[in-house]
């Protein structure tokens, strides 16, 4: 497995905690750790995340346009 960080790679390693132990993933690169909870709480956040862009277009605007309006507003804000 590729870590989502760097690209390095994941090895499973049991982790100890306070809460007590558990089954992860550390990056032999960069240290970076990924477990059950972290990605579920990325899942829901990214979910947030992506019903809250879809609220800012009402329901019939075209995907097309949903797509474009983020740079257009960054094309915009780079002239002012």
């Amino acid at each position: 497995m590729k870590c989502p960080r760097c690209a390095g790679l994941l090895i499973q390693e049991e982790i100890q905690e306070h809460s007590g132990r558990f089954h992860g993933w550390r990056c032999i690169q960069c240290g970076f750790r990924l477990d059950q909870t972290i990605a579920q709480h990325r899942l829901v956040a990214q979910a947030e995340e992506d019903s809250s862009k879809s609220e800012d277009f009402p329901a019939n605007c075209s995907d097309n346009l949903r797509s474009e309006a983020p740079s257009r507003l960054k094309r915009q804000a780079g002239r002012a």
